[in-house]
């Protein structure tokens, strides 16, 4: 069974997830913290010419939650280091990942939905990119988390 939709709105110039993430949190809880990001390492294997190898350490929250979203085309791997989270590619089903664990996103993918699984606790894990150069040296890092809202918002 799909997890439900959910509510993505605009507070303060930032896009957010509304909503508690589960129905024991108290509906005060509106406004869902968002994950923040590092930069950990920017590589140009010479394997893979053309292409840029970038380490994020993501962190999110207790609650947090990260709008719908793509990658600009990258391959990502997530290596789980502490807590849970609960995430959605496409059209599949919701799945939690515990420390140690990895997910995949393909080329391509839509990644529906991103959230903390634990109540009260941080939950953090690396992803690894593997995205274009070109790409990348044209956007940035914010070309490679491309949340729906934005796209939709800038007509496109």
């Amino acid at each position: 069974m799909s997890s439900p939709p959910q509510t993505v709105v605009k507070k303060e110039g930032v896009w957010t997830v509304d909503g508690p993430p589960n129905p024991s949190i108290p509906t005060n809880l509106l406004s869902r913290p968002r994950e923040t990001v590092k930069l950990i390492s920017h590589h140009h294997p010479s394997n893979i010419p053309g292409k840029s190898l970038i380490t994020l350490l993501v962190t999110l929250p207790p609650n947090a939650a990260t709008p719908p979203h793509t990658h600009g085309g990258a391959a990502v791997l997530a290596l789980m280091v502490r807590g849970k989270s609960r995430n959605q590619m496409n059209d599949g089903e919701a799945f939690v990942s515990g420390e140690g664990e990895t997910f995949y996103e393909a080329p391509g993918c839509h990644h529906v939905r991103g959230e903390n699984a634990l109540e009260g606790e941080e939950t953090q894990f690396y992803a690894v990119f593997i995205v274009d150069d070109e790409h990348f040296e044209r956007e940035g890092l914010g070309g490679i988390l491309k949340l729906d809202a934005e796209v939709e918002e800038n007509g496109g």
